[in-house]
């Protein structure tokens, strides 16, 4: 991927480069933002001007082998790590083997992708990804040999807070004392999770998310049609994967769950809950996430519409629920549904336990609203 791939934020494009010109690469780099946005597509992009043979003024030329390589991800002294099933010594090898093509197939195809996103491509949904003591073993050996073509020798860790903790102290002592050319870019969309040790021994690079304009331009390039491009954008928060994602979805899903999740709430079924939070623990880790960051969402477009303003909403039928649900709720409620709904998001990146979290969570929605 190059730097042109990626829309808007050329202020950072232009700080990775010059840092490049006058010397000042940081070996251990934490490239950070929120999911969805160009985090990754920016590593990536950073590590193919790195590597590329004829650098132009602003970016990678594109067209050498090196460019060629890693646009394919295939290049040798790319290293890649990111979270997968977990297999002891006698599995790794066949582990990795099955998930590397899959992960390039996912970044090359969603480079905007979240992690609820490869796990769909991985077919791994109701597994807990991580990156393992095994993956840790491997980046000391990648870190261990010469590189290949005499250059830069980068490991790219995507999504290091999934990192279990050995293996994040395994790679600690790397990070601080690396080889000579030996560069180390942690793609993170949640890096408070990450050892304050590793954090510490990084530059950190925040990636922020892309203006409306920016997203909506992006959208159109990638023949969604303007009228979408326009409402999408406005629902995305900046970012291009949730954007695409809406733009192919059509009509939201998770906006027709949300309603009924509600309506059982304010009505008291306390048998659909017990049955809907059921639901809620067979589906994946990520998932799980994604449909309380996408309940956030829309109590936050409530709130917007109780404030007088007039919420992004990504069809007619999603607009008149969300007038409806703000004009019965009243602001105070609100934002006890929102702070209530925020917390359980807290507990479930702990771990906890997914059925009851949610039931949890619908039993003190229903205090709120009957309050």
């Amino acid at each position: 991927m190059q730097f042109s791939e990626i829309p808007g934020l050329e202020e950072l494009k232009n700080q990775l480069i010059s840092a490049h010109k006058r010397g000042k690469v940081a070996h251990a780099q934490l490239f950070a933002g929120r999911p969805g946005t160009a985090v990754l597509p920016m590593a990536l992009g950073y590590a193919s001007y790195l590597m590329c043979e004829n650098k132009q003024e602003a970016d990678s030329c594109g067209s050498c082998p090196n460019c060629v390589r890693i646009k394919k991800l295939v290049h040798p002294d790319i290293h890649l790590h990111f979270p997968k099933i977990s297999a002891n010594e006698s599995k790794y090898d066949k582990v990795i083997a099955e998930a590397i093509p899959r992960f390039r197939e996912f970044v090359i195809e969603t480079p905007f992708g979240d992690l609820e996103s490869w796990t769909r491509k991985y077919g791994q949904e109701n597994k807990n990804l991580l990156i393992s003591r095994e993956d840790s073993r491997q980046m000391l050996k990648n870190v261990s040999m010469r590189s290949v073509e005499g250059g830069y020798k980068i490991l790219l860790i995507w999504v290091p807070e999934l990192m279990n903790p050995s293996s994040a102290n395994a790679i600690l002592k790397i990070l601080e004392e690396p080889p000579e050319k030996t560069l180390y870019l942690l793609v993170s969309y949640n890096y408070d999770n990450l050892l304050a040790t590793i954090t510490s021994r990084t530059q950190l690079v925040n990636v922020p998310p892309n203006t409306f304009e920016e997203v909506k331009a992006y959208l159109e390039s990638k023949e969604v049609e303007p009228a979408k491009a326009e409402q999408v954008s406005k629902l995305s928060e900046g970012k291009i994967g949730l954007a695409l994602h809406l733009a192919e979805a059509g009509e939201s899903q998770e906006y027709e769950d949300f309603q009924k999740w509600m309506v059982e709430c304010w009505k008291k079924n306390l048998v659909g809950l017990v049955q809907r939070s059921e639901e809620f623990s067979k589906s994946g880790k990520a998932a799980q996430k994604n449909t309380l960051n996408f309940a956030i969402a829309l109590v936050r477009n409530a709130v917007i519409h109780v404030s007088g303003q007039k919420p992004p909403v990504q069809s007619e039928a999603e607009g008149t629920f969300i007038g409806n649900f703000s004009d019965k709720l009243g602001l105070e409620k609100l934002e006890k549904v929102y702070a209530l709904i925020n917390e359980s998001l807290i507990h479930l990146e702990r771990n906890s336990n997914p059925r009851i979290t949610h039931l949890n969570l619908s039993l003190d929605i229903i205090r709120a609203l009957n309050g």
